[in-house]
């Protein structure tokens, strides 16, 4: 029953986190006014906010006009609630969970608008970053050292990429992004994020030449494979870097 409830509780703030993206893509208040229906305009009913379940109810309709819904919010809303749940999971009940909520909440919304319009905003990132390093410094768990090393020198490392392509490779979001990264996680398991971001990024972009959907110079919104896997090693990172040294400890 924990973890149903856990699950309910991620659905619920999944339901927000979308109410974020498209309003502040649209420049509108995100705790002021009722949500309505993209098309018609027609404020919804409580009925059809209930998460996942007006949208199978009403068939991804709006009950008015019956346009489209976009997939976005039944597919945010249960990836919320199970990324609650594993976070539940990781850490239980405690002030752990509430860090691992807080920061996958923020790495939901960072993915989906790099995704869907290739940007990193600093309204999100800076909030972000100073949220983390409060958590972090207060719970203790990862040494003070460590996290402020993290961000800079994740910052760093795009800093220097953005300095050297004036803009070409990285952009200024991303700079914010591995600060972000790195005061989330710390130095170490923070360049093990690094890592498999590229990783993630090669092997999609890759994938994608090969199948004719992208080329060379077709931009990929990286912000993505940097919250992935800072997800990833989020839940995993001591598991990931004890696996990695025990590759040369015999």
């Amino acid at each position: 029953m924990e973890l149903v409830a856990v699950f309910i509780i991620g659905t619920l703030i999944g339901s927000f986190l979308n109410v974020t993206i498209f309003r502040v893509h649209d420049d509108r208040s995100v705790v002021k006014g009722r949500s309505k229906c993209m098309k018609c305009e027609e404020a919804i009913d409580v009925k059809d906010l209930v998460p996942v379940l007006s949208y199978l109810n009403l068939r991804g309709r709006c009950r008015k006009c019956k346009s489209v819904i976009s997939w976005q919010y039944p597919v945010i809303e249960i990836v919320t609630g199970l990324l609650f749940v594993a976070a539940w999971m990781a850490s239980g009940m405690g002030l752990m969970f509430v860090r691992d909520a807080i920061f996958v909440s923020y790495l939901i919304i960072i993915f989906v608008y790099d995704l869907r319009h290739m940007m990193i905003l600093d309204k999100f990132t800076v909030p972000a970053m100073i949220i983390a390093v409060l958590l972090n410094l207060w719970l203790g768990y990862i040494p003070a050292w460590s996290i402020l090393a993290g961000g800079l020198v994740l910052a760093g490392f795009f800093y220097i990429q953005f300095a050297i392509s004036k803009g070409g490779w990285v952009g200024g979001g991303d700079i914010r992004m591995g600060a972000l990264m790195g005061f989330m996680l710390g130095l170490e398991h923070g360049l093990v994020a690094l890592f498999i971001a590229y990783l993630l990024g090669a092997v999609v972009s890759v994938g994608l030449m090969l199948f004719g959907k992208a080329g060379r110079k077709t931009p990929i919104p990286f912000g993505t494979f940097l919250t992935v896997s800072t997800v990833v090693v989020l839940f995993c990172g001591g598991g990931i870097v004890e696996w990695y040294l025990g590759l040369f400890g015999g």
